[in-house]
């Protein structure tokens, strides 16, 4: 596991979350976030790193093991789920395994 690369990747992916939620904010409140997998890696040195990185992960069991990625203060309808969708594409774009978790509140 590159942890280096991963700290890299998650101030990118907040900095792409930011950007993306800028604008109005409609639609159906959320809770929609990223997953991504991340095979070997410690649960407390990704939940550093995320932390690090200012953002928040948690490990989970959906869909095998996985970490959501939740997006940083961005609003809570539209606004977060371009926020996350611009989080997956940063992640997939460095190579990670992602899956969206859409969920309404």
């Amino acid at each position: 596991m590159d942890y280096v690369k991963l700290k890299e990747t998650l101030i990118k992916v907040r900095e792409a979350a930011i950007e993306a939620a800028k604008g109005e904010d409609g639609g159906t409140a959320n809770l929609d976030t990223v997953t991504v997998e991340l095979p070997h890696a410690r649960e407390t040195k990704v939940e550093q790193i995320a932390s690090e990185a200012g953002l928040h992960a948690s490990k989970t069991n959906w869909i095998g093991v996985r970490y959501f990625i939740f997006p940083p203060s961005c609003g809570q309808g539209n606004a977060r789920v371009r926020a996350t969708e611009a989080m997956k594409r940063v992640l997939n774009e460095a190579g990670y395994s992602t899956l969206m978790y859409c969920r309404m509140d």
